[in-house]
Formats: C-alpha cells, structure tokens, sequence
C-alpha cells in the first residue's frame, strides 16, 4: 500500500496498460482489487481529509472533461497530484470554491463511471490522469471490462504498438453472404477493376491488439504497383459504401499470402 493512501498506487501498472495490449493490460486488471482511484469533487463530502474513503451510501459527485465536440468523459486519477494538476488547468472547483478531491477503491470508482455512462448519453466513456503523457481514454466496453476483472486490449492504443517476436494472427475465410449486396459488390468490382485478378474474404483476430475478429478483403493484383494499392482501395470502398451497409471495420490487404487457408 502506498504512503498515506488508503489503497496500493496503480499509476505504473496504468502507464503499462498505455500500450494497450492484453497482455500489458492484464496487471492493471489483477492489481484493482486493492488499488484505487482519486477524483475531483464538484461537491463537497463530510469526510476528514482527502485520504478517506467516503462511505458506499455518499452521494459523489465529481467534476468531468468535455471534449470539443460536445461529448463528455467521467475524470479517473491515480494519483493526487494528477487530480490537482487537472483542477488548475480545468479551474475545478466546488460550489463553495475549494479545490478537493476524494478516494474510491477501483471497482466502486469504475461502478460510479458506468452509472454515470449508463444515464447520461452524453458522457461517452473514462479518462484517467488526464494532463499527464500516459493518459488513458477507454469506451464503455473497456471500462466494464476492467469492472468485471476481465483483461482485454485497448484496442486504440494497441494498434499503435508494432509486432513483437511471438505476436501472431489468426486468419480464417469469412462468410459475409448473410450481408446482402456484399459478394455482388466484390464480383463487379473485380469485373470493372483490370489490376484486380481475384481476392479472398478473411477474418483476422489478434487477441492481443484485437476485442473481436474484423473482416479483411486480400485482393490479389496483377500489374499493379504497391504505390497504386491505395487508389484501388478508395475505388472499392466508393463502391461498397453504394450498395451495402459499410461493416464496422474492414481492412483492406494487396497480394498477401495465407498458405494454410482453406
């Protein structure tokens, strides 16, 4: 346990979940049983001092981060220091002009962000230690996930890191027959496109970078330089976006190899 905290410091195990991938998300979601969060209070709380957990029944209510375009994020802190560091660039203070902070054990801080997630669709998802480099922005999947003791990548930040020795992908062929227009789209795309001889429709999943298999399309070209790869990906996605409802995430590969596929 930390020095004057009421619960073990997370702040490296969170700047190691920064990368996002499983893996390094996995002793974050270990360590918050007896870790903890600090968040800025709008209102104030009969508590002692700053060090002591309020009672579950307390009514919290803490300030939060909007971003430019309207949407709005429940505010998470490691530290003390962040939090402050947050209230003077913010100008956080309560009704009554203080500047106070109050701690919750990790599960009871990740429990109020849901709520707040859950009632208000406005508030879209948890920033935690804003203002410092290692911050982390997570979606409500994420959030509920770590709530729930379950380790999953973060997908946004582990798509960043770049493969290491051991990571790997899965492949396998994906059906997409039950989404209609689909098959169509890509016959007359290979039809109309010359460069384009053939392609295969697959499903990759990383488990480390990856909540859930994508759908990928691997055209395999012929005359075509991989300088020209991306105008053919724009002509396809102008086609597909026409006739069909466009899948989550699609990505698109030139003249990849998947020997074992079958």
């Amino acid at each position: 346990m930390s020095q004057a905290f009421p619960f073990n410091d997370l702040t490296a195990l969170l700047q190691q979940a920064h990368r996002g991938l499983k893996r390094d998300v996995a002793p974050l979601v270990d360590a918050l049983p007896e870790g903890g969060f600090f968040v800025s209070l709008a209102r104030p709380l009969d508590v002692p001092d700053e060090m002591t957990i309020p009672p579950v029944e307390a009514a919290i209510s803490s300030h939060m981060l909007q971003h430019p375009d309207g949407a709005v994020y429940v505010a998470l802190f490691t530290h003390p220091d962040f939090v402050r560091k947050a209230q003077q660039e913010q100008n956080w203070q309560t009704e009554d002009g203080q500047q106070l902070l109050c701690p919750l054990p990790a599960r009871n801080a990740l429990y109020y962000a849901l709520k707040l997630m859950a009632n208000n669709e406005q508030v879209m998802g948890l920033f935690i230690n804003a203002y410092q480099d290692q911050s982390l922005m997570l979606n409500a999947l994420e959030v509920d996930s770590l709530f729930n003791g379950v380790a999953v990548p973060f997908e946004a930040y582990a798509q960043q890191v770049p493969f290491e020795e051991g990571d790997g992908v899965m492949v396998r062929p994906a059906d997409v027959s039950s989404v209609e227009g689909f098959n169509e789209a890509l016959e007359d795309f290979k039809s109309q496109d010359a460069q384009v001889k053939a392609y295969e429709v697959v499903a990759l999943f990383d488990e480390q970078r990856n909540m859930q298999p994508f759908l990928a399309i691997n055209f395999k070209t012929e005359g075509a330089s991989p300088e020209q790869y991306g105008e053919i990906a724009q002509r396809f996605v102008a086609l597909l976006q026409e006739r069909v409802d466009f899948p989550e995430r699609l990505e698109i590969m030139f003249d990849e190899e998947f020997p074992n596929l079958i």
